[in-house]
């Protein structure tokens, strides 16, 4: 499916280096998957109209009262929210457990750099010019990439 490589491939890239998911590109996708969803629903019938409908609703239900509590970026939860749309609900399981996983796999590494014996190799990170260019890049954002990893488990799954 088209518009889900053309909404996931980019997200990777930014969210993975800035931390940043822009709703433009939220936006630019939705527009074409509602005419595509119109035209099967018109082809074959309403019930595709329940399927994408009620995956967009339930990927942002699901994800809303992580953002409420503060543990998730809203970009997070509107991204989800459009891969439902796209691919229908039956693919929100899979997709949330497999980058679940990927993020703890992330937050494991992030916390074995913690480790004593790596300070020196963190040291050379920081100083490196890659390094300080991406942090000018997240503009001060922190946290982990869930957003990259929801969308990487889309492609994964569909």
């Amino acid at each position: 499916m088209i518009l889900l490589w053309l909404l996931c491939v980019p997200i990777v890239m930014t969210d993975l280096i800035a931390r940043r998911i822009p709703n433009v590109w939220l936006i630019g996708v939705v527009a074409p998957t509602l005419v595509w969803v119109g035209w099967r629903a018109w082809q074959t019938g309403p019930q595709v109209l329940w399927v994408h409908g009620l995956g967009a609703v339930i990927g942002l239900l699901v994800l809303l009262p992580f953002w409420w509590r503060g543990v998730m970026a809203a970009g997070d939860v509107k991204l989800f929210a459009v891969i439902g749309l796209i691919a229908g609900y039956p693919v929100l399981l899979p997709v949330w457990c497999l980058a679940s996983v990927a993020a703890g796999v992330h937050a494991l590494i992030l916390l074995t750099g913690r480790l004593k014996g790596l300070a020196r190799w963190r040291g050379r990170l920081a100083q490196s010019r890659a390094w300080q260019r991406i942090l000018q890049w997240r503009a001060g954002r922190v946290g982990l990439p869930y957003g990259a990893y929801l969308a990487a488990a889309a492609l994964v799954v569909r």
